[in-house]
């Protein structure tokens, strides 16, 4: 399912500020960790980030309504996009930590 990138966010400027600061690790196949306000829905993602399309990433999240996407996932897909990366990335949410690695 293809999920629509944040427009806005309070747990963007986290996300990314995690990704420039890790950026070499993920690259090698090193995981970010970004802890974030805990609530929300936890959940595991692989996004694929695309910089053809700046308005949706491309999910294997299988529910129906994409109203009810995790929150905290959706920002740091937009943080990569906004970081300039590209690809498949796994990522995970529990209470309040946000891992990141490609896949």
């Amino acid at each position: 399912m293809d999920i629509p990138y944040s427009t806005r966010s309070k747990f963007l400027n986290a996300c990314e500020a995690a990704i420039r600061e890790s950026g070499a690790e993920l690259r090698t196949g090193g995981i970010v960790h970004v802890h974030v306000e805990e609530g929300g829905y936890d959940g595991r993602v692989i996004g694929d980030i695309r910089t053809t399309s700046r308005s949706v990433f491309g999910t294997d999240w299988e529910r129906t309504d994409p109203t009810r996407f995790p929150a905290r996932i959706k920002a740091a897909a937009t943080a990569l996009l906004n970081c300039g990366y590209e690809g498949q990335f796994e990522i995970s949410h529990s209470q309040g930590d946000l891992t990141i690695r490609a896949v």
